[in-house]
């Protein structure tokens, strides 16, 4: 069974980390942008309107990457489990 739940949900074991730096990489372009826009005031504006829905991306992004990994950590301790015969 949980050969199945592997194959299915996560073909390649390292989606989480992609996940987790897409996150990353979305909070940390956010900020920079917002230094940007303290230089430009010109794009100030543009930066209000785009901060909360671009860290809101971000944090799901990286929930959404922890949650796949302890999912994924789930799956190897009844791996074991099942192969010292054990439930």
């Amino acid at each position: 069974m949980n050969e199945r739940y592997k194959a299915e949900l996560l073909p390649d074991l390292k989606t989480c980390y992609r996940y987790l730096q897409a996150g990353f990489g979305v909070i940390i372009l956010t900020l920079l942008f917002g230094v940007g826009s303290l230089a430009v005031s010109a794009i100030q504006p543009v930066y209000d309107t785009l901060v909360m829905p671009l860290l809101f991306v971000g944090l799901g992004l990286l929930l959404f990457g922890v949650g796949t990994h302890l999912h994924i950590m789930h799956l190897n301790v009844l791996e074991m489990r099942d192969d010292d015969g054990h439930h």
